[in-house]
């Protein structure tokens, strides 16, 4: 057996990954981080666990799996834009196979550490996110880059109003490079790619992650 499943965390923590099932603790994952489960369920100590590697263990009810499409975006450390840290993005459909793929950026240049604080204008926090409206684009104009898909957070933080769009500003290298604390493509040609899979595929969420 073997399928992908992301972290998920109510509060956004991070999650202990342990030697065996309630054993002792090796390593922990943030929220959002997807993993591959090889093994079926094993109860121990009042939780069902399940292995995503070699002597790595981790209890299932922090897990969710997503069978419908989806965007994850994976952050590296790769940057552009003068400091902008770059979200390797892959456009998966619901048969689990990688679409497209695209950069992503998040935050202003100048604050590159994610935070739940509303208004901080950092990065949008790890974690699962729905699309609120799967399959819509709507116009949104000036920074916005035309575009915009609102998404939720499924886990507690005080950041709110987070998107999808374009941003005309990433590759200025100014104070104004980046987001105010979206998500968004930083090409045209990117931002044209996501538009049309957001619309083609409808995912319904949206999954980000520092791997």
């Amino acid at each position: 057996m073997g399928y992908i499943a992301y972290v998920s965390t109510k509060d956004g923590d991070s999650l202990a990954v342990r030697k065996l099932p309630n054993g002792e603790k090796i390593d922990s994952l943030i929220n959002g981080t997807e993993v591959n489960v090889n093994s079926e369920p094993v109860y121990a100590g009042n939780r069902n666990w399940v292995q995503i590697g070699t002597n790595r263990w981790v209890a299932n009810e922090f897990l969710t799996i997503i069978k419908g499409a989806r965007v994850v975006a994976n952050r590296s450390s790769k940057t552009i834009g003068g400091g902008l840290r770059v979200y390797e993005t892959r456009l998966i459909d619901s048969r689990n196979q990688v679409v497209n793929t695209v950069r992503g950026i998040s935050g202003r240049v100048n604050k590159q550490t994610p935070s739940d604080i509303a208004g901080s204008q950092t990065p949008l926090p790890f974690g699962i996110y729905t699309f609120n409206y799967p399959g819509i684009v709507e116009f949104k104009g000036g920074e916005f880059g035309g575009v915009w898909s609102p998404v939720t957070p499924t886990f507690n933080t005080g950041r709110s109003e987070i998107g999808i769009h374009y941003d005309p500003s990433a590759l200025l290298q100014n104070a104004n490079s980046g987001t105010a604390g979206c998500f968004a493509t930083p090409t045209v040609e990117e931002k044209d790619t996501m538009t049309k899979f957001i619309r083609a595929y409808k995912p319904t969420h949206f999954i980000v992650y520092e791997g």
